[in-house]
Order: C-alpha cells, then structure tokens, then sequence
C-alpha cells in the first residue's frame, strides 16, 4: 500500500512541473570532513590493488532556510533511488542536512547522486523544488546551476 501511494505522489509530481526556489531564499554550505572507510582495515591489498589508507574527503550538505513562503510549512526529501530521506515539517531559519557520503562513491555512483526537497502545504501539495545534483566528473550542480566540484 505505502509503495501505491508514493507511485501516486511521484506520478503527481511528475504531471505538473513544480518551480525551483530562488537561490536567494536558501544557502547551502559544503560540508567536508575527512573519514577513513570502516571496510578498509581488513581489505587485502595485491600488488596489482593501491591501499587507499588514511582518510577519504566524506560530504554533509548544510540547506538553511533563509525565507519560506505562508505556504511551505513542510519539506520532503527524495534521493535518486526515489526513497524518502526525510519528511518534516519546517520554518523560516531551519537547516536541513543531508549526508552525502564519500565523494568518490557518489561520484561513482555507488552512493545517492541526486536529492530533491519539495516544498510543501498543510495539505503536503508542491509548491517549490529544490535539486541536488553531482554529476560523475565531480560537478554539483543546484537547480540546473553550476555551483561547483566535490
């Protein structure tokens, strides 16, 4: 049943083109730490195979909301493989974060690549979008716009 009603809310999505929030009532800031993989202690290495020992760049996104219209009082996170990441309620000032993962993952797709947070009413309508991209040279992309490479 919960698998029929989330083909009916992306079908739904899908009929109307919902528009893209203004850059200018989000930020994103690019969160990036560096984290050793928890498999790569026990992987063995050939000679043939380079040990990629020690830290590896891990990515958190920051969103803060820096205006909502009366309407947005809700958001809804979907990643590339159409799951819900995160469905909640939000106001002016909230900070959404999103855990990307190792930037080489996602840069080879092993890992989510894109992420959409809907904006919605009381009555969980779209009224704007907001899409997180990362194409596989490394490019992120907000909205369709270049803001950058991981």
């Amino acid at each position: 049943m919960k698998l029929l009603y989330t083909f009916l809310f992306i079908a739904w999505l899908a009929a109307d083109e919902i528009p893209f929030k203004p850059k200018e009532e989000f930020d994103i800031n690019l969160d990036f730490k560096f984290k050793v993989k928890a498999g790569d202690h026990t992987q063995v290495y050939t000679t043939a195979q380079p040990a990629s020992s020690g830290p590896l760049p891990y990515l958190n996104l920051d969103i803060k909301m820096v205006k909502l219209t009366q309407e947005e009082v809700r958001v809804k996170v979907i990643n590339s493989k159409d799951i819900t990441v995160m469905s909640r309620k939000v106001v002016q000032g909230d900070v959404i974060n999103l855990d990307i993962g190792y930037t080489d993952d996602v840069k080879g797709r092993v890992t989510e690549y894109e992420y959409i947070i809907y904006f919605l009413t009381r009555d969980k309508k779209p009224v704007s979008r907001i899409v997180i991209h990362f194409e596989e040279d490394g490019t992120f992309l907000v909205n369709g716009e270049k803001r950058g490479r991981v």
